[in-house]
């Protein structure tokens, strides 16, 4: 991702920078992360513009983001940078 686009994520629902389905994805990890359910509405609007695999990767993909990050400040883990 361009340090550009990086950088306007806090304002991803409004940066011309990010197209509809970038926010949408978006929007969904942000759900997924901080609620017990995503709305059905956005999984919907999703549904429309991911086929079943695509949406299944997605969701599985965050889910992984979201338990390794649990794990690790459970534990206080540092992440290793390499470079």
């Amino acid at each position: 991702m361009p340090k550009e686009k990086f950088d306007a994520l806090p304002q991803y629902e409004t940066s011309p920078l990010f197209d509809e389905l970038e926010r949408l994805v978006i929007r969904y990890a942000e759900q997924m992360t901080t609620r017990v359910q995503v709305e059905p509405a956005l999984v919907e609007q999703l549904g429309k513009q991911l086929n079943p695999a695509q949406l299944v990767q997605l969701t599985l993909s965050i889910a992984a983001a979201n338990f390794t990050n649990r794990f690790n400040e459970a534990l206080g883990s540092e992440l290793e940078v390499r470079h």
